[in-house]
């Protein structure tokens, strides 16, 4: 997946959407459970990896309030520091982008009502999606770490095209590792890095567009 968004053409875009969420699909249909199990059954049984992750702390909404608090910092004293373009974009988009896609996250969460996998694995006949239940063992789709993440390396890639790879390597990293740890199924990552982009898109777009409105005044 390419986590800068950057459509070739005018239709490239929307057939890329198109396919990500059939490809998001296909795995809720067919790849979720067994890989699921596999985790559970080759990484878990040995109970060192088991006892490694289930501790991790949630830090999410900290890293999205620093990382924004700083950027809006950074871009408010921009002339002092002498942040200009690229360099000043990113910035004003990693001050925006972090919240957003938080907000974002948070609302498309209950949606979905997705059974978080560490509870289905522990209870079976709670699997599938519940919708519009707002319950905390059903925050699993999409993934709201990958929402976030890949939001700000969209913006990374949008603003230093040759760090493409790399943004995309890091993804890939962060998406296996979830996955990995039973934290999420596939198909929650998966819509997490699609939902990303398409915040980048839209916040990047709505900012050219301030900014535009904003010369033209």
């Amino acid at each position: 997946m390419n986590p800068a968004g950057v459509a070739t053409s005018s239709s490239a875009g929307p057939v890329r959407v198109l396919l990500a969420a059939l490809l998001v699909l296909l795995c809720v249909c067919w790849l979720d459970v067994p890989l699921a199990y596999w985790v559970r059954d080759h990484l878990y049984v040995p109970g060192t990896w088991s006892r490694f992750t289930s501790d991790l702390p949630d830090l999410l909404l900290q890293v999205v309030i620093v990382t924004s608090a700083i950027s809006w910092l950074c871009y408010r004293m921009r002339h002092n520091w002498r942040l200009g373009d690229p360099l000043g974009r990113l910035v004003l988009l990693n001050a925006w982008l972090p919240p957003v896609a938080y907000l974002v996250k948070a609302l498309a969460k209950p949606v979905f009502g997705r059974v978080n996998t560490r509870v289905w694995l522990q209870e079976p006949g709670l699997y599938g999606f519940h919708w519009f239940e707002f319950r905390p063992d059903c925050q699993g789709f999409p993934s709201g770490h990958m929402v976030v993440l890949v939001a700000s390396l969209a913006a990374v890639a949008r603003c230093y095209p040759r760090l493409r790879p790399a943004c995309t390597a890091f993804g890939v990293l962060i998406g296996g590792a979830l996955v990995a740890t039973d934290y999420h199924f596939l198909s929650d990552v998966l819509a997490g890095a699609l939902l990303g982009v398409l915040v980048e898109r839209a916040v990047s777009a709505l900012l050219e567009r301030s900014t535009a409105c904003a010369g033209k005044r």
